[in-house]
């Protein structure tokens, strides 16, 4: 058989390793020259072959890899370029890890896949994905961990080694994730798919007479402040307006007083109403049509894609990154994005989250394995928390923690 002389006696870095060290050749699907070779791993057909001459040590470390599997670990402590201390998700043990390359980039949280060779108690990754997995992944993999545990006992080496295939389709979804992501079904903050709508109106009346009869939809703003930035004519008349359409509170964020729902614009007879999605069409036409009835007569709408609205967005560039930077530095900027997400995560305690099963964090946590991914959602936001765009006082997440009952941080800066 080639393969046998073509076996790396270095480790690798490439998941490649699995067709060495546990795949075997299938009676059916596999041809083979010698038949007592199927079913049997490369790495234990040369060890058969070749074991007595090679050096003790290394014919040990390849008799470890026939039984471990590979498998999830997540990363407890890390010395980049030293080593690491790994938990296997799977069986829940940890493993002090020697690692030089492998342990580069890597982050208290972080999640990764491969296999451990021990050999003379020293453990090292035979093999790994070679990139961080983040935190928010971790949740199928505890999925697919319930789904062995309601089939065995206890979780093996050899069980593991026995869930192989699913455990490397985990994986391979894993990374088609993070390296191919699709685009989300997007939604507006009400649950309704993003359709971002222009209706055009034409007014039989003035600009003013327009305003008097809509403002009341953007609820308590007063009207100085509605009209602070509209353009009037020589004679002071109002030619032109923009305002926003809100609503009391809000159907996912319950922390919210109000929700903008869409903006109407007033230009001399023209009446334009801009919302993101068909339901909100819908009902500000209907609004517009009772408010102002035979004043007023719909022409036409818009409908732009989210793809294209995206599209568009990356075609513009948007604003430079330096101004976003320095937009983001501002301290009322700060200070009001840091509200916002005290607000957010106060509340998101007690919401239904999907990932979740539909539970909320706090009903989660009373499971083991729901607390484990509550802990790595929470991982991910604090480390979302400290980018520019959300940055996040630490004091949130340290609070989130004692509501849920969680371990502080380790690693603040990690």
């Amino acid at each position: 058989m080639m393969i046998l002389s073509t076996i790396p006696i270095l480790r690798s870095r490439s998941c490649s390793c699995w067709f060495f060290h546990s795949w075997t050749p299938d009676r059916l699907a596999t041809e083979v020259v010698n038949e007592s070779l199927h079913d049997v791993p490369p790495t234990e057909a040369y060890l058969a072959a070749k074991g007595r001459q090679l050096d003790p040590v290394l014919r040990r470390y390849l008799e470890s890899l026939l039984t471990t599997p590979f498998t999830f670990f997540e990363v407890l402590a890390c010395d980049p370029g030293t080593g690491m201390i790994l938990r296997d998700v799977m069986m829940r043990e940890e493993h002090a890890v020697t690692e030089r390359s492998g342990s580069q980039g890597m982050r208290p949280g972080d999640l990764l896949f491969g296999q451990l060779a021990s050999v003379d108690r020293l453990t090292m990754l035979e093999a790994s994905n070679g990139f961080a997995i983040p935190p928010i992944e971790k949740a199928p993999i505890i999925q697919l961990r319930a789904q062995i545990a309601s089939a065995y006992p206890v979780i093996t080496h050899q069980v593991l080694r026995d869930w192989d295939f699913e455990l490397l389709e985990l994986f391979h979804e894993i990374a088609d994730r993070l390296f191919n992501p699709r685009l989300p079904i997007l939604q507006n903050t009400d649950g309704e798919l993003l359709s971002l709508q222009k209706l055009v109106f034409d007014l039989n009346v003035s600009p003013r007479a327009a305003f008097d009869a809509l403002k009341h939809l953007a609820l308590d703003e007063s009207e100085e402040d509605l009209l602070a930035d509209a353009t009037r004519d020589a004679e002071n008349k109002l030619t032109r307006v923009r305002f926003s359409w809100m609503k009391r509170g809000n159907t996912k964020h319950a922390e919210w007083d109000n929700t903008v729902l869409g903006w109407i614009g007033i230009d001399g007879r023209r009446l334009i109403a801009e919302v993101n999605s068909e339901a909100r069409a819908d009902a500000i036409r209907k609004k517009i049509e009772t408010a102002l009835r035979e004043d007023v007569r719909y022409r036409a709408t818009e409908i732009q894609s989210p793809e294209k609205m995206l599209a568009d967005r990356r075609a513009a560039g948007g604003a430079p990154p330096e101004e976003r930077n320095e937009l983001a530095e501002h301290p009322e900027v700060r200070k009001k994005i840091s509200a916002m997400m005290s607000a957010h995560w106060e509340h998101w305690v007690n919401q239904p989250i999907p990932i979740l099963g539909n539970q909320t964090p706090m009903e989660a946590i009373k499971n083991p394995d729901g607390r484990e991914i509550v802990e790595s959602i929470v991982i991910q936001a604090e480390r979302d928390g400290r980018s520019p765009q959300l940055q996040t006082d630490e004091d949130v997440f340290r609070r989130l923690r004692e509501r849920l009952g969680l371990d502080a941080a380790t690693t603040a800066k990690n």
